[in-house]
Order: C-alpha cells, then sequence, then structure tokens
C-alpha cells in the first residue's frame, strides 16, 4: 500500500508546485489523517495544475469508522468551479469559504476550505467535506410540509361565502391557532369531537389547552412539525401539531386530530384472536405429541411380532401433523405454513428415523417461498410423509447407499404448485397398490382436487402431486 507522500510524489508532475511548496504539501498531506479523524470529516488537499484553469486532487484522508464519500480515490482528479466554487474563491484569494457542494457522484456536502500559504503565495487549499445528502432531503421534506400548511391555514381563515368549504370536508379535526394558542379557526369535525369529549362548545378566542391540556407537550417542544398518538378521554387521536410562519416569524400553530379509537379496538381485537389462534396452535402440537409419546411407550414395551412397521408408520403420520403446528409457531404466524421448512422437517424425521443400515441422502429444491393455510399444510405434510416413506421403504432394497431428491415450486403457466419426490432407486417391486400410495392419491384428488402420479424413469422413480391453491400467502 502506497502513503499519502507516494502519491504526492505520483502527481508532483502534474501541478505547479515548486519544491518547497512540494515540501509543506507533504508535510500537510502527513498529518490529514488526524486532522480528518479529529474532525470526523473527509480532508482533501487540492493544487492547481500546470494548466492555469485546472485544480486537481493531490491528497485524501478519510476518518476512521467511517463511510466513504467516494466510491474510489479521488486522487489525481480533476476538480471544476461548477461543482465546488469554493475552492476556486480561496485560490483567487479569500482567507475562507464555506459552501453546500456537490461531490462528483451526486452527493451533497457541506465544504470548508482554507489556504495553504508558503510566504504569503497559495499553493493550494485545505478542504473538510460532510456528507449532509440526508439533512438536506429532510429540509426539502420540512419545506414542502411548512408551505403545505401554510397553504391550509390559508384555506381555514378564508371566508366561508362558498358553498362548499374545504376545511368542512376534512375528516380529521382541524385547529388553526394563534401564536397564544387560542383557537382561530375549528372545522366541523373538530367541533364535534369537542363536544364528545369534554360536553362543550368549541368557540373561537378559546385556549386549546382547556380542551385538550395532554397535548401542551407537542405544542411547546419547539419543532415545526410534532407527530404523536395520545389518548383523551378513553378516546385515541393521531395527533399532528404544526408551527405556521410568515416572512420567518412563528405565527401560530395547526393542529390535525385524527381520530383512531376503532383502529386501536381492532388492533387489540386482532392481538387477542392472534393469541387465542396461537395457543390453539400449540395444545394441538401438544395433544398430538401426547400420542406420539404413547406409540413410543407402546413399540418399546413390545409389539406383536410384524406390526412394528405399522407403528412406526403411524407414528411419522402423527409427527408430520404435529410439524405443520411447530412450524407456525416458529415463525410466529397465525395461520400460514412454510412448505418448504415443513417438508425439510418431515423428510429429515423420516430419514433418521428409517433409514439406519443404509447411507440415504435427501436433498431439497424450493423455488422461493411458498406459505399456504394450515389446513392445506395439514394434507402437505401426510404426502411428503407417505412419498418420502415410500422411497425408503421399496426404492433401495438391493441397495447400501440412496438420494432423494424433493422439489416444491409454482408453475405460474398452470396457476399451480407442484410437489415432486425423485429417487435414485433401481427397485422392480410394484407399488401400485401400496396403502401409503392410496392416502397420498386419496388426499390430493378429494382435499387438494388436485392430481397424483407415480412413474419410474431413467433416474430412478418420481412421484408427482399438483394442485391449485388461489389463498396462499
Amino acid at each position: 500500500m502506497m502513503s499519502i507522500g507516494d502519491i504526492c510524489l505520483i502527481d508532483k508532475a502534474l501541478t505547479s508546485l515548486s519544491n518547497e511548496g512540494y515540501s509543506k504539501i507533504i508535510n500537510l498531506a502527513n498529518q490529514l489523517q488526524i486532522i480528518a479523524d479529529l474532525n470526523k470529516a473527509h480532508v482533501f488537499i487540492d493544487c492547481e495544475s500546470h494548466n492555469c484553469d485546472e485544480v486537481i486532487v493531490i491528497a485524501e484522508a478519510i476518518p476512521k469508522n467511517t463511510k466513504r464519500l467516494y466510491q474510489k480515490s479521488v486522487i489525481g482528479q480533476c476538480v471544476y468551479e461548477k461543482f465546488e466554487p469554493a475552492v476556486f474563491e480561496v485560490l483567487k484569494g479569500k482567507d475562507f469559504s464555506q459552501y453546500r457542494a456537490v461531490t462528483q457522484e451526486g452527493k451533497v456536502v457541506e465544504q470548508s476550505v482554507t489556504p495553504i500559504l508558503l510566504d504569503e503565495t497559495i499553493i493550494g487549499t485545505l478542504i473538510m467535506e460532510k456528507d449532509i445528502s440526508s439533512k438536506v432531503m429532510k429540509e426539502k421534506q420540512l419545506k414542502s410540509l411548512t408551505q403545505a400548511a401554510s397553504t391550509l391555514s390559508n384555506v381555514v381563515s378564508s371566508s366561508k361565502d362558498n358553498e362548499i368549504f374545504v376545511p368542512d370536508m376534512i375528516e380529521e379535526s382541524l385547529f388553526d391557532l394563534d401564536k397564544e394558542l387560542n383557537i382561530r379557526y375549528f372545522n366541523l369535525t373538530g367541533e364535534k369531537i369537542v363536544r364528545e369529549i369534554n360536553g362543550t362548545i368549541c368557540e373561537t378566542g378559546l385556549n386549546i389547552l382547556k380542551l385538550f391540556p395532554t397535548i401542551e407537550d407537542m405544542l411547546t417542544d419547539g419543532r415545526v412539525i410534532t407527530i404523536e398518538e395520545k389518548v383523551i378521554q378513553n378516546y385515541h387521536f393521531q395527533i399532528k401539531c404544526i408551527q405556521l410562519f410568515e416572512e420567518g416569524v412563528m405565527t401560530g400553530h395547526l393542529i390535525l386530530m385524527k381520530d383512531i379509537t376503532d383502529l386501536k379496538q381492532k388492533e387489540r381485537e386482532l392481538i387477542t384472536k392472534s393469541a387465542a389462534i396461537s395457543e390453539i396452535h400449540h395444545r394441538v402440537k401438544n395433544n398430538l405429541q401426547t400420542v406420539a409419546s404413547i406409540l413410543r411407550l407402546q413399540m418399546r414395551r413390545g409389539l406383536p411380532e410384524g406390526s412394528e412397521i405399522y407403528f412406526q408408520e403411524s407414528l411419522n403420520r402423527i409427527m408430520s401433523i404435529a410439524s405443520v403446528y411447530e412450524v407456525i409457531l416458529d415463525e410466529s404466524s397465525t395461520d400460514l405454513v412454510n412448505i418448504e421448512k415443513l417438508i425439510k422437517k418431515i423428510g429429515n424425521m423420516i430419514v433418521y428415523n428409517e433409514s439406519s443400515e443404509k447411507v440415504i441422502n435427501i436433498n431439497y429444491e424450493s423455488e422461493g417461498q411458498i406459505h399456504l393455510l394450515s389446513n392445506i399444510a395439514v394434507s402437505l405434510a401426510l404426502i411428503a410423509n407417505e412419498l418420502i416413506t415410500n422411497s425408503l421403504k421399496h426404492a433401495f432394497k438391493n441397495q447400501t447407499q440412496g438420494t432423494i431428491n424433493v422439489n416444491l415450486r409454482y408453475d405460474l403457466l398452470n396457476q399451480s404448485h407442484i410437489l415432486e419426490v425423485q429417487d435414485t432407486g433401481m427397485t422392480d417391486s410394484e407399488f401400485a397398490h401400496s396403502f401409503g400410495l392410496k392416502i397420498v392419491k386419496t388426499i390430493s384428488e378429494n382435499d387438494l382436487e388436485g392430481t397424483f402420479d407415480i412413474n419410474r424413469n431413467s433416474i430412478g422413480t418420481i412421484a408427482r402431486v399438483q394442485f391449485q391453491y388461489k389463498g396462499d400467502g
């Protein structure tokens, strides 16, 4: 990595600096990092080139732990008067100059420029820059809001000669205040709110704090625009307080009050409903796991000969349904299930339980996340369980290892969901009359109103379920 001094050596040929001037620039350049860190600003040294109309960047320093103003180093780049007038003012003899400038990459910066002197001769400029793009954006937004508030203030202070008076068409309660916080104007909604909350008649000249004392902090915090939610007499309001100005002098406030009581009530009802649904999911999951525990206990205590496989199949089906509710609870959803996550959970569980004597790999592929309601997810959970179990039981009878690929996708052309399970097993066993596959066929056609088919191909056996569902998230 080159030092600042090395970079200056490279650029010496581009400048009109004398040897003494060059030495002074080098000494200053070696201090740039300290200057940048102390001021928390990007610091540059600019000097005139041999071409008197051009100024170039000789050195730069970026403060630590600060995002770069420029994507690449600007050393050796030309500086243009149109974008950085302060640099050229100082080079022409001004002691100090400060401007807002636009960088070559379009960022707005606050730029402070001081001359670098050698025997009272200006040989360059020391520049400090801070990115104020976000500040300028906020200023523009604030200016627009202030102009809008002033326009609205002019509307509310105009006469009611017109048959339709605009402020009375606004759903929000509107109050126009003078600088002593006395009401100059209120619209029909404002009058209604005062009557409902305080049981009094709203009148001009009345101090707003006598009606709504809880908004005093919003009117006295000194901010041009303040937006808060307040509870007044069991009513919930979103309140906007906007300072009004004329020729730079604050002349009053504009207050907009939006009644959000019904919205808050619906939010509480939704939270309560979500909590209830979550509790139901939790209890269903626990009940299914209890049933599974009873089955495991029975299996450990001994089963009639030949019945172990049926107990394990039943256990897998129960745990597949339980997985639906586990995924819902994991993702804090009310009733939507991440199907990709669900199928991975089921597939990994089955392969772990069933493939102790063989090396079976299972892979998953999905085109984006698919979320379906829990009743559909239960059907898919049972289908995935049966198809993966079928591959493990029948596909690899004469093999010590194999692979199962599970593919979940959405077919835009047919607007349908597709679940495919492809194994690499080379078996001649019959699968058409399997009880598990009959379950898959029944669920696919009756519950999902879709189709199911299973065939052999050059890789092994592929099972495919396809169905349309318009209610997914």
